[in-house]
């Protein structure tokens, strides 16, 4: 199958966050199922051309905005193998630090420049006649692409075999922007209505995604009906509701090449689901980073953006409660995020120094010897669409505590002592005394050597590569292509 992949960042070329790892993991998975692929993104400042080596390809690129036409270049390379990837270059939009802010300050003129990228992917494809079957979209920075196609590209030859899929990462990032920015996409005034793209006053480029989109996904099942209930849609939750017949959860995968405790070279010990001697080792370095005793008592391992998103505002009250009431037990933490957050947990170690270990920023290396070296994992996220670092905790025999929410509850299974089932332990409310009683029975499990081994082995058994993951859009685009014939 012919499939263009349109996204605003993908690894290694730009990266702000999970959807970069998604937009470079999942077309490698289905270049090697023997799709040809195309990734189209942004020739950011940060794209070395010289590094990537990057070739200009075709003739100039006109791409219609606003009043008028604005030129573009078209640079292509091969070095994500089997991936044909192309970069859309216009220096005023995209030479710029950041890929959509500056400083945590969103730039401005965000609106012009993707629309004028999901014009200039399409008429890309248009120039190098790639004819795709699917083109998968990806948030809103992309989720005008099926609108364009069935307004201003309705009748194109290239295009009449050509069905749009839209996937929704996080329904909290939406693109909302004024009304004039009609304009710029020069489509008609009839369109601004609460049935196609109009929101409170607004335009918002997500909505017109999942209007105009022949099919739309999101990275879990649990996420997929979470999005349609109000605390979870954040206003578009009738929207995804009147649009659910063509709505899907697909869960993320995994990169085992590089989350795997046995070839792992981050971490100062490997060990197997055979051979746990260097996860007690990786436990001791851990306890030694952090300057904490190294003694047996079990590790809680956090890495976490310091947000309201990932409830670590309950976490902080379920350990400010839970030291006291627990002697034994150690906890750890990497990341940065909100001020006020990093100074209650800065107060809380220095409440209990030889049990809490924190470090503000992002460190590669840390992460992984976390996953390695603790014995639990916790993520209290008011809601998770997938979710990685539950299924990374699993690889490495770290026992995951979740919230059951999105792709946490998708992916961990609550572990029942009594037939030494299940991967995990899971809670459904997000309060403290919830959290708190889901860490005090894993503290138990513990305990028991017995139910420790076996709810480690139940762990490392389970597997979901981006293979998996991959398998599942080709059913999907399969699905699409013969429903539209």
């Amino acid at each position: 199958m012919n499939i263009a992949f349109i996204t605003s960042e993908a690894y290694p070329f730009a990266k702000t966050g999970g959807l970069a790892d998604y937009s470079y993991s999942l077309p490698k998975a289905l270049a090697k199922r023997g799709h040809s692929v195309h990734l189209f993104l942004p020739r950011y400042y940060c794209v070395d051309k010289h590094r990537f080596q990057c070739t200009l390809i075709g003739e100039p690129l006109a791409v219609p905005i606003g009043n008028g036409i604005r030129w573009a270049g078209i640079y292509y390379t091969t070095y994500l193998d089997d991936v044909h990837t192309y970069f859309i270059e216009h220096d005023d939009y995209y030479g710029r630090d950041g890929l959509y802010d500056y400083n945590g300050v969103a730039y401005n003129d965000n609106a012009e420049r993707f629309i004028y990228f999901c014009r200039a992917c399409i008429e890309a494809m248009k120039q190098l006649a790639i004819a795709p079957g699917i083109i998968h979209c990806n948030d809103w920075q992309t989720a005008l692409i099926p609108l364009f196609l069935k307004t201003h590209y309705i009748h194109e030859s290239v295009f009449q075999k050509a069905k749009s899929l839209l996937t929704v990462h996080n329904v909290g990032y939406q693109g909302v922007f004024i009304k004039e920015v009609l304009q710029l996409m020069q489509l008609p005034d009839n369109l601004y209505n609460s049935e196609h793209i109009e929101f409170f006053g607004n335009v918002n480029f997500l909505k017109a995604g999942i209007v105009y989109a022949d099919y739309i996904t999101t990275v879990s099942k649990k996420y997929a009906h979470e999005i349609q209930e109000h605390e979870y849609g954040y206003d578009l939750s009738t929207v995804f509701k009147s649009h659910n017949k063509k709505l899907f959860g697909i869960l993320n995968g995994v990169d085992y090449e590089h989350w795997n405790p046995e070839k792992d070279n981050l971490i100062p010990h490997t060990y197997s689901i055979t051979d746990l001697s260097g996860k007690h080792k990786c436990k001791k370095a851990l306890q030694e980073f952090y300057g904490l005793p190294k003694n047996n008592f079990p590790i809680i391992g956090c890495i976490s953006r310091l947000t309201y998103q990932k409830g670590i505002d309950i976490l902080i009250n379920t350990l400010d409660w839970l030291f006291f009431d627990e002697k034994e037990v150690q906890f750890v933490i990497v990341g940065s995020g909100e001020q006020w957050i990093i100074e209650r947990f800065e107060a809380l170690r220095a409440m209990f120094p030889d049990r809490i270990g924190v470090w503000w920023g992002y460190n590669e290396k840390l992460a992984h010897l976390i996953e390695a070296g603790s014995d639990f994992y916790v993520m209290p996220s008011r809601y998770e669409p997938s979710g990685l670092n539950q299924m990374y905790s699993l690889a490495y025999g770290t026992i995951p505590i979740v919230r059951a929410t999105g792709g946490l509850d998708d992916s961990i299974e609550q572990f029942d002592e009594k037939l030494t089932t299940g991967n995990g332990f899971k809670y459904k409310n997000n309060d403290s005394a919830e959290l708190y009683t889901a860490i005090r029975y894993a503290l138990r499990v513990y305990r028991n050597n017995f139910l420790m081994k076996k709810i480690i082995n139940n762990a490392m058994l389970f597997k979901r590569s981006w293979d998996n993951t991959a398998k599942e859009y080709e059913e999907l685009y399969y699905t699409i292509s013969k429903k539209y014939q």
